[in-house]
Order: structure tokens, then sequence, then C-alpha cells
């Protein structure tokens, strides 16, 4: 079953367009959503949300319209890269406002993961941008949703609560109903914790797939740097040189080492450098 099913999505901002023909998430996973900025990531997100309207296509989500339907926004939670609360409110009052929403609200949860991550009583713009982050964090994940969506949840926040926070979602992600939807520029969260891949470039979809799968498409290549000729610049999606030699990648991995043979280095890419190298010329 899918989570989210997107068929013909297209958002046209005149000079940018996201076109999607096709995509799903697959219920009980994480996916992590990569891609430059601009690439479309957020557009992506609000039009999965419903708070954009689409200039085509349809998105169904929990297999309806969450437009449409309250039991499915009752589902869903949300963290957004910058968290959206009116300034002058305080911490209880935003709780208040929004646990009345969420039929499945865990207020036992919510009161151990406050006294957890010591977030205090004041207003929003009293706090600093990590404790607004665990604020965010923690109004979208007591609800108790099937369905988690994640925009930069892990930014402005030190390592010891980025852990703990990540703690989280794993044991959410024990039951397999739920499913996360997870996009960041910390690769090293999705390295960790991501089942699938859904890659953005310029608003279309540049790569998707299971995590190992996508990343054993690629190889890094590491060599002298006499080797790096137009010919073999061809084989490679980007590259980097330097004094000490060049590193590139490729998606023809076979046709790489039959040009270079064993005088060049060779290994799966990570996800953040298919991110940096995908896009052509790093330097």
């Amino acid at each position: 079953m899918n989570a989210i099913m997107i068929q013909n999505l297209k958002k046209n901002y005149g000079s940018f367009e996201v076109s999607l023909p096709r995509l799903d998430l697959r219920q009980g996973y994480v996916t992590g959503l990569v891609g430059k900025n601009g690439s479309g990531k957020t557009t992506l997100i609000r039009s999965v949300l419903g708070v954009i309207p689409k200039t085509a296509g349809t998105v169904q989500v929990l297999g309806g319209d969450i437009t449409a339907d309250p039991a499915i926004r009752e589902q869903v939670g949300f963290v957004s890269e910058t968290p959206y609360y009116i300034p002058t409110l305080t911490t209880e009052m935003v709780h208040e406002m929004v646990r009345p929403f969420y039929p499945r609200w865990d207020e036992e949860l919510y009161q151990k993961m406050r006294a957890e991550f010591e977030l205090p009583d004041r207003k929003i713009k009293e706090l600093s941008k990590g404790q607004q982050k665990i604020l965010s964090f923690l109004m979208a994940f007591c609800c108790r949703p099937r369905l988690l969506i994640l925009d930069e949840p892990t930014a402005n926040l030190d390592p010891s609560v980025r852990h703990r926070l990540l703690g989280y979602l794993r044991r959410y992600m024990e039951d397999e109903g739920n499913t996360i939807l997870y996009s960041t520029h910390i690769t090293g969260d999705l390295e960790d914790i991501c089942d699938y891949l859904v890659g953005l470039d310029h608003g279309t979809l540049a790569f998707q797939g299971e995590k190992d799968k996508v990343l054993d498409r690629f190889r890094m290549v590491q060599g002298p740097g006499e080797l790096l000729t137009p010919e073999t610049r061809g084989l490679f999606l980007g590259w980097e040189q330097s004094a000490l030699g060049f590193t590139a990648l490729t998606d023809r991995p076979q046709e790489a080492e039959a040009l270079l043979g064993q005088e060049v280095r060779y290994r799966r890419p990570t996800i953040e450098e298919l991110i940096i190298y995908r896009g052509g010329n790093v330097q």
C-alpha cells in the first residue's frame, strides 16, 4: 500500500515548474527527499499537504484527499523548516490550541518529551531556534500520526538532541502502519534512518528507489589528475579537481572501469556526494 500517490503533478511558478508524472511513497517506510536548494522539495511537500493549489495532477494521501477529508488531516503530522506559530503565543498556549484537533493526541507522551527536552513555557519569540524546532516536533509527533512529514526537522539542534529525536523516529517506525517523508540537507540522518530515496532536480524527478539500490547505481572515482581528460569527463556526472588529483561521480561504473582500470579507486557514494556531484563540475 502507498501512503502517498502522485500522478501528473504540476505546479507552475512562471519561471519554475515542478513536474512529477508519477511518484508513490510506500506505507511503513522512511523515504528521504533530497535535492539542492530550489529543486522543488518544499513545493512537493506543500502539494502533498494541500496548502498550495496544484496547476495540474492528483495527490492522494493515506488513500484520500487531504484537503477534503478531516479524518485524513488528523492522521498527518508536519514539522516545517521554519516554525509558523504566532510569536506572542506561549508554549502552553500552542499545546492547548493544537491538542483538540487530534483525537489520537498522546498527552502522556507530550509531557514526557517536554520534560526530557527541557522545553520551557515561554513566548515563541523568546525561545531559541532549537527550542522552536523541538516544539514543532512535539506538536507533530504527539498527535500520533500515521504519516509524518518532516522538512529539515533537525536543523538548529545540537547533536545530542538530534540523536534523541532520531531515536523517537526509529521507535515510531516500529509500527508498520507508520510512514515518514523526510526532507533534509543533513544527509547523515538519512544514511542512518531512511529506506527509500527520492531525488529532485530543477523540479523533476532525478532518481527514486530503495536507498541501497539507488546508491549502488553510482560510483565515486578518485585518481591522479592527468586521468581527467575530455574523454574520461564524458563518463562523469560531476567532478572536482585539485593538486592531489580528482574526485568524480559516474552512473556508468563498468565503462569507467574499462577505460580507467585499476589506476583509480572506486567506491559507493554517500547521499551527500550524490547530491553534490550529480549536478556537474563542483568547482
